[in-house]
């Protein structure tokens, strides 16, 4: 499949090389064009943003584009939603005229949609969001080519002016044929774990090898634009999920992993959760003096503080909702040193200046410098190599400059898997490994937020993406809670996770983009998933909130709607299908007279299985640090039960969730573990 350019416009390759058959590709095409239409702009209305629809901002193509870079069976269902709506039955049932969907006139069409969008069957629910999320998001998100973008002018949005870029820290070792390498240790990812364990490995004397399976971007190859930033440097786009489509799944994959892209709150793991973790695991470190030093070394290397923390407009409705309420607030610690502000909050999709200390710059610019150290991107492990019992090495492929597709195999005495808590249970499984607990208590923190709109320019992606941090509600019941925290959302992120009622009425949510703050709630999830494989071998990831996420998911949009209020909103808005919201903007959905009326209407909705938009960019728990093979699939030291010199460095080890932004704990786990191999 044909990728895009960097300015995102579209190419006459993008547009022949499709995957889907003609007649698929016309119901996609009127599926685009139904939610985001060529609408008549009416008094007031920008001509740039109304009068502009689908099909010219190229959205079908990209739509498209991205569907290739999913699994097969995602492709396939996809497809066979795309076949209902070529049945005129079924389109009949769902509220228009029982005809092709292709076929109906737009004002059908859009009926069509809103009852697809509340269906009682769960499947058809999840068909919509996923067409919905990915056609609003690539409408915002990419540009047509015109200069400057009438899109983003009218939503008040100016891109990243990609100021100049700090030199590339690493040498990247490059592919051109089928290769067989040897080191001392191969370390599989290059993100919070794998950065960390190759620096310290390296200083050891260790040769090393990183494999990350992401792109190869640094400093200025970091376009700081979202369509770019999410294809190049987001697992699988951005469009990773759990199965059923309800919780999106945000995972870096690139060199630094979720370092590159991550909002840079930098949280130390609560004590309380490290006695809880030492008791339930029965690995007694994580309350003693040992990971403490190592969560020292960590914030030290990343250069941990508040003295570049500004709150920007986006943070200071937060830190005045919460002062306002007497709700306790607090500035986060952040990996921030010589930040260029004109950059900020345009680097979660790559920092150029390097202000930004991510495994990068930091562990893996170590790593070369201190030890022979090859850092291999675009190169994806297939199985751990496993004889006799041990660890020898990793076969792989690797993609050259050339797009084609190499044998890379690693001979290695030691293996580390730090590919994240997606996939590291996955490669684990490919390898041979069986062990009860292997993929399962998945932890991800589910979130979701309250969008609000404000009389004065709020731009939520401009400035230090996350500054402001409110922690009154994080021990509501024995240590378990919510934390509310800001979103930086660019366009693309912010129109793919407002509801969607109508065509006008989601275009009139984002002519106001520009005024419009989101928080969003964090919660501690004690509920499990379990990560599988499927025949090809990826990840196929199982999570529904259980009960008590979901009175904290209520509860959390309860309070941050009232902080929202507290500070000053004209308007707020749940991110269900059907919204709730009260004030200016409130002209769909379920609209409340006052905020005690939305607050209770809240505390009776849905929220799961795809009647509210939920998030994760925090996934952990699938090879768990613990006692013995029954009850955790690695010991205290990260090892693998059962595969000497086969080890894990990455949030999936956690024994259960942390509670807070997991980066700092991941790195001063993967500290330990490559302690005690060296």
């Amino acid at each position: 499949m044909a990728r895009l350019s960097s300015e995102d416009t579209i190419t006459d390759e993008a547009a022949t090389s499709r995957i889907l058959s003609e007649r698929e590709s016309t119901t996609l095409a009127a599926l685009c064009e139904a939610f985001l239409p060529r609408l008549e702009p009416l008094k007031g209305d920008d001509a740039g943003l109304y009068g502009t629809g689908a099909l010219e901002r190229g959205v079908v193509f990209r739509v498209e584009d991205t569907l290739s870079d999913v699994s097969e069976q995602q492709q396939r269902e996809f497809r066979f939603f795309l076949r209902l709506l070529d049945n005129g039955a079924f389109v009949g049932i769902h509220g228009g005229r029982p005809a092709r969907f292709s076929t109906l006139p737009i004002e059908q069409r859009e009926r069509v949609l809103r009852a697809l969008g509340s269906s009682m069957i769960p499947g058809i629910r999840s068909a919509f969001q996923a067409t919905r999320r990915l056609a609003t998001f690539h409408f915002y998100a990419g540009a047509n080519g015109a200069s400057p973008d009438p899109v983003w002018s009218a939503i008040g949005y100016e891109p990243s002016a990609n100021r100049p870029a700090e030199s590339r820290p690493l040498e990247l070792t490059r592919i051109t044929r089928d290769t067989v390498v040897e080191a001392d240790v191969c370390v599989i990812g290059s993100g919070a774990g794998g950065s960390v364990a190759a620096a310290r490995l390296a200083a050891s004397g260790f040769s090393v090898i990183v494999m990350e399976a992401g792109s190869d971007w640094q400093s200025e190859d970091f376009d700081q634009r979202e369509g770019p930033g999410t294809r190049e440097l987001y697992l699988d786009r951005g469009t990773t999920a759990t199965r059923d489509l309800s919780l999106s799944m945000l995972a870096g994959s690139a060199i630094g992993g979720g370092t590159a892209v991550n909002w840079q709150t930098c949280l130390r793991t609560p004590d309380d959760v490290r006695a809880e973790w030492a008791e339930q695991s029965g690995c007694g470190s994580f309350g003693e003096d040992v990971f403490t030093h190592s969560l020292d070394a960590v914030c030290e290397r990343l250069s941990v503080g508040t003295r570049e923390s500004s709150a920007n407009p986006n943070n200071a409705v937060l830190r005045d909702g919460c002062a306002a309420l007497g709700y306790q607030w607090s500035v986060p610690p952040r990996n921030s040193a010589g930040c260029d502000l004109a950059q900020c909050g345009y680097c979660v999709y790559g920092c150029r200046h390097g202000g930004k200390q991510s495994g990068a710059v930091t562990w893996l610019r170590d790593a070369q410098a201190l030890g022979h150290t090859r850092v291999i991107a675009k190169c994806a492990a297939e199985r751990i190599i496993i004889e006799s019992g041990r660890a020898t090495g990793v076969v792989a492929h690797a993609l050259g400059e050339d797009e084609r597709r190499y044998a890379v195999t690693v001979k290695a005495r030691i293996v580390v898997a730090a590919c994240g808590a997606l996939h590291s249970p996955a490669l684990l499984s490919r390898s041979g490994v069986r062990l009860p607990q292997l993929g399962r208590n998945l932890h991800v923190h589910p979130t979701t937020g309250i969008s609000a709109l404000f009389e004065d320019r709020i731009a939520a992606w401009e400035g230090p993406p996350q500054t402001i941090l409110c922690t009154e509600f994080a021990r509501l019941r024995d240590g378990y809670g919510f934390r509310i925290e800001t979103a930086p959302a660019h366009p693309g992120l912010l129109a793919a996770a407002l509801p969607w009622t109508g065509g006008r009425a989601h275009r009139d949510q984002m002519a106001s983009a520009a005024r419009k703050a989101l928080l969003i709630i964090l919660v501690r999830d004690r509920s499990t998933g379990v990560v599988s494989v499927n025949r090809n071998g990826r990840p196929v990831v199982d999570y529904r909130p259980g009960t008590g996420e979901r009175q904290m998911l209520r509860e959390g949009m309860t309070r941050s709607a009232r902080i929202l209020r507290a500070a000053g909103a004209i308007g707020l808005q749940t991110l269900h299908t059907n919204p709730i919201s009260m004030g200016e903007g409130s002209r769909d959905g379920r609209r409340a007279s006052d905020i005690d009326a939305m607050c209770s209407a809240i505390l009776r909705s849905e929220t799961a299985e795809n009647h509210l938009g939920l998030f994760s960019a925090h996934q952990m728990g699938t090879c768990r640090m613990g006692r013995d093979a029954l009850t955790a699939v690695c010991d205290e030291r990260g090892a693998v039960f059962g595969v000497k010199g086969l080890y894990v460095a990455d949030a999936s080890l956690f024994p259960a969730s942390s509670g807070v932004n997991p980066m700092i704990t991941i790195m001063a786990v993967a500290h330990q573990v490559a302690g005690g191999i060296t």
